[in-house]
């Protein structure tokens, strides 16, 4: 799996990118072109990701960035399984903590369903568990495609993967 990553040299000696490599080498990683973990200069974000899916004869490819700008501890809103309207009308109350995003409205079966995004806090202290958390997010979508993790396929679902992952990494050796 070594020869996949490329990691930006001021990134190379960072224990979590270390830590969550380790985590995920029991992974088949045969369809990926490469997994690069860059320090960035984005103001704006703390960190990106993205994990693009095959096109024209390529394999997945898998792109992560942290800012050098950020200020530790950092606060990032992780997404959590919304809030789903209730059939007489009322909203279900928000947890503690959490902060609620767009309405949406769907059909399913002739009904008309409505949910809210709904967010929670996750403060991470340092870059490398930013690196856990943003490796472990985008890693998740090539493992869920694959079919190497069970689920479903979607933001929350890594969120939840890199979250569990973080956890991990936190609990320290056992």
């Amino acid at each position: 799996m070594g020869k996949l990553w490329r990691v930006d040299k001021a990134l190379e000696d960072s224990e979590g990118l270390r830590w969550v490599r380790d985590q995920l080498e029991a992974y088949d990683w045969a369809k990926v072109d490469w997994i690069t973990v860059r320090r960035g200069r984005s103001e704006r974000y703390a960190f990106r990701g993205v994990c693009r899916p095959p096109s024209k004869g390529s394999g997945y490819r898998i792109n992560c960035n942290v800012s050098r700008h950020t200020p530790y501890p950092v606060t990032q809103f992780i997404r959590v399984s919304p809030l789903y309207r209730n059939p007489d009308g009322t909203w279900p109350k928000v947890p503690e903590g959490h902060e609620v995003g767009d309405r949406y409205v769907s059909n399913r079966d002739g009904k008309s369903i409505q949910w809210k995004r709904l967010y929670r806090p996750l403060e991470l202290g340092n870059e490398d568990e930013v690196l856990v958390f943003l490796v472990a997010h985008e890693a998740f979508h090539y493992l869920r495609r694959t079919r190497q993790v069970e689920g479903r396929h979607g933001e929350i679902e890594a969120d939840a993967f890199a979250l569990k992952t973080l956890e991990q990494y936190r609990e320290g050796p056992k």
